[in-house]
């Protein structure tokens, strides 16, 4: 692929290992007994993608929780349910990005929410870097009011980034969301969660 240019990365699943069965079982303790019909692992529905989507504040967010649930839940007890999902980024995966980003420009594009997003840049810090460091432009569903697999999203990206599809790489661990980016002529990697990021990529970059 000579004419790569841009690496588009999902967060959760790719690069950031998640535990989302941890997080729901904890919301079924506490009484939310929808949750499996909300949260796929993949993408979410009802409120949980109204916060997604920046739609809900934090607030309103811990506020569905504690109505769902009829639970009177601490701020601290809620967020700590909703955070269990995060697990850490395997420090290959940054020294990977270090070593792309000499050659490519590289982008975050993530369905998630100010909670998770908290905990998550905490993650990226290694070496004295921060999570911008890595990325020349991040892109996160709650401040574009977007969400994958809307096409909208990934049009938006580029058009931002005033970047061109075809010069562009798509590494997302949910098919329906590289099917999306596809559709506007962006190349994919669908990447299965444990597999070799580093290796998988060479397969298609070199």
């Amino acid at each position: 692929m000579s004419q790569l240019k841009n690496i588009i990365f999902d967060l959760g699943g790719v690069l950031l290992n998640l535990d989302v069965a941890r997080c729901m079982d904890g919301l079924e303790r506490i009484g939310l007994h929808e949750v499996r019909k909300w949260i796929t692992g993949a993408n979410e529905a009802g409120f949980f993608k109204e916060y997604e989507c920046g739609l809900l504040t934090t607030a309103q967010f811990r506020d569905e929780i504690r109505k769902w649930t009829s639970c009177s839940l601490t701020d601290g007890e809620i967020d700590g349910i909703w955070n269990s999902m995060l697990k850490d980024i395997p420090p290959y995966k940054l020294e990977l990005l270090c070593d792309l980003r000499k050659k490519y420009n590289l982008f975050l594009l993530s369905n998630t929410n100010e909670l998770h997003w908290q905990v998550c840049t905490g993650k990226f810090a290694c070496k004295g870097m921060q999570v911008q460091d890595y990325f020349t432009r991040i892109f996160l569903s709650f401040q574009m009011h977007l969400a994958k697999p809307d096409v909208e999203i990934f049009r938006t990206v580029c058009d931002t980034a005033g970047i061109e599809a075809e010069e562009s790489l798509f590494v997302d661990d949910s098919m329906e969301n590289c099917r999306a980016a596809a559709s506007l002529g962006i190349h994919t990697l669908h990447y299965t969660p444990g597999d070799d990021l580093k290796m998988q990529l060479q397969k298609i970059i070199e």
